[in-house]
């Protein structure tokens, strides 16, 4: 493996592994800042952020190459299915359903996008 892509496996990873962390930080019972958006909203960004980068780790060696839009679509989808289910009352990963919740999700699965071409852009410019 060249060690670009190590170190673009490893950066994954930390970003997942501190997303988890601020998981279990950031919890019902949080009490410090911004309370509100940290409880209700702050996930919804970054577990699909999270998600986008890590489905593009796992399946960039794959033979058939998947489009990095396609997996922020099946993300944003998958948080839009569970927010549908909360609509009809299947406490799935929550209770309330949101449409705040569904922008986050879309949010989060773009703001990936964003992050993976820039680095990816940076990459290239600075191997070349």
């Amino acid at each position: 493996m060249p060690p670009s892509r190590a170190v673009h496996k490893a950066v994954v990873v930390a970003i997942c592994v501190g997303v988890a962390t601020l998981h279990l930080v950031t919890g019902p019972g949080y009490r410090g800042p911004f309370r509100g958006f940290v409880t209700g909203y702050l996930m919804d960004l970054l577990l699909p952020f999270a998600m986008v980068l890590l489905l593009g780790v796992a399946t960039e060696d794959l033979p058939v190459r998947v489009p990095a839009l396609a997996r922020a679509g099946a993300v944003a989808l998958v948080g839009l299915v569970v927010e549908w289910m909360q609509f009809r009352g299947v406490p799935l990963f929550g209770r309330t359903a949101d449409l705040l919740d569904i922008a986050a999700y879309a949010g989060g699965a773009l703001l990936a996008l964003g992050c993976e071409q820039t680095l990816i852009a940076r990459h290239r410019s600075s191997s070349s």
